[in-house]
């Protein structure tokens, strides 16, 4: 089993088996190493895997009716092992599919309409090395009919109710065409975002628009890779050596703050020196066009009705309303239309511009005033009004202040 991919995770495995054509779930406590686990307390038996399972008859005869918790590192979900004959009652997925499967030999899995399994995750992953080909019946970010066909390729795909997307993916190397999904040792995931044109800042009737946010037409000339979360606790420390947190109980997932944009410059250069790749602040522009994904709206997923508490922020970001005064876990809110976590809520995110007034004409990858001392911030935070959440709003501040509201994400400029 791939150990990386399973550290994405924090579910509880349930291992389906065929018996004598009959499915058996059990569930047990377990350790697992790479390649293989080892389910113990099972009658004073131990059942061992690879890519299969053994076990005898007789042991799950008797364990059929029993069910007890198993956890495999912190993976969790359901897995549904294809190495035996006929093991899949059903290759059409539900909601109780939620979290990983591994699937050999030649299949088809068939995805529900995304409004009845609404937040659920699937991570669909080919285990074997043959010339099988999985194919996934079913619209992913406008793609149909993807399929996996080398050994150890997956997909994470999520429900946001109305479509599936992507949400981290493996793809050959020998592959020329970009990858929708990048992921490096750190567990930073980047989405690629297409170029485009769109319009910048918010309509004059906009509830709770402010004076700076004119409109005016940006295209962006190229597609950019944009981190799916906030840069984590957990990956901050990686790189810099501690955690400077105000909220450091809250996890090692949930958002970096209390950094300054001085302090983001020193962790990208000390990231860039590692060999992880190269990486950079994102534009105003760049935000803006990545926290819209397509939307005209002041949120991803529709308009504001009231300036301080929101139903539409309220399922797409953390803010004064919901966050119970604090920053909360990276991607448990539905990501946008581009699979983006938090552009809405959570910790205002520094950008590279310094901080000036929009222009009146149309620009192209625009990079903020040439003139001036504080830098943009966006998406508003935990500690927010909804108005001050919304797609257009702009905050700037001086490059050398901390607060437990402010926090990044980055953008990946390239790989090793």
């Amino acid at each position: 089993m791939n150990k990386q991919l399973y550290k994405l995770y924090d579910y509880t495995i349930i291992v389906i088996l065929l018996l004598e054509l009959q499915p058996v779930i059990f569930q047990s406590s377990c350790s697992a190493s790479m390649g293989s686990m080892t389910v113990e307390t099972i009658n004073a038996e131990q059942l061992n895997s690879s890519d299969h399972i053994t076990i005898s008859r007789t042991t799950l005869k008797t364990l059929a009716k029993q069910q007890r918790s198993i956890t495999i590192n912190d993976v969790s979900g359901t897995m549904m092992v294809t190495g035996f004959s006929n093991i899949l009652t059903s290759t059409t997925l539900n909601a109780s599919h939620n979290g990983v499967i591994l699937v050999s030999e030649t299949i088809t899995l068939t995805l529900p309409d995304p409004s009845s399994v609404l937040g659920t995750t699937y991570t669909i992953k080919k285990i074997d090395s043959s010339d099988k080909v999985v194919t996934i019946s079913g619209i992913i970010d406008g793609e149909s009919n993807l399929q996996l066909t080398e050994q150890n390729s997956y997909i994470t795909i999520i429900s946001n109710g109305s479509a599936w997307y992507k949400n981290a993916e493996n793809i050959p190397a020998t592959t020329s065409v970009d990858q929708t999904y990048k992921t490096n040792s750190l567990g930073m995931t980047f989405r690629l975002i297409p170029a485009g044109t769109f319009v910048m800042g918010s309509p004059s009737d906009e509830l709770g628009r402010e004076s700076a946010e004119t409109q005016y037409t940006v295209t962006i000339s190229e597609s950019f890779y944009i981190q799916t979360t906030e840069v984590t606790q957990g990956q901050w420390e990686k790189v810099m050596g501690s955690n400077p947190s105000y909220f450091s109980d809250c996890g090692h997932n949930c958002p970096v703050e209390y950094v300054s944009w001085n302090d983001i410059q020193s962790f990208i250069a000390t990231l860039n020196a590692m060999g992880e790749g190269s990486y950079t602040f994102l534009t105003e522009a760049q935000w803006e066009y990545a926290s819209r994904a397509g939307s005209d709206k002041a949120f991803t997923n529709g308009d504001i009705s009231n300036i301080t508490a929101d139903s539409n922020l309220d399922v797409v970001g953390w803010y004064s309303n919901n966050s119970s005064s604090s920053s909360h876990t990276v991607a448990q809110k539905q990501p946008n239309a581009w699979g983006i976590y938090d552009m809405h809520g959570n910790v205002w995110e520094w950008c590279l511009d310094l901080h000036g007034v929009y222009p009146t004409n149309s620009v192209t990858d625009p990079t903020g005033a040439s003139s001036g001392s504080d830098r943009i911030q966006r998406g508003g935070s935990w500690a927010n009004d909804a108005r001050y959440c919304r797609s257009a709003f702009r905050a700037y501040g001086d490059p050398s202040y901390r607060h437990q509201y402010f926090g990044v994400r980055l953008r990946l400029l390239n790989t090793p």
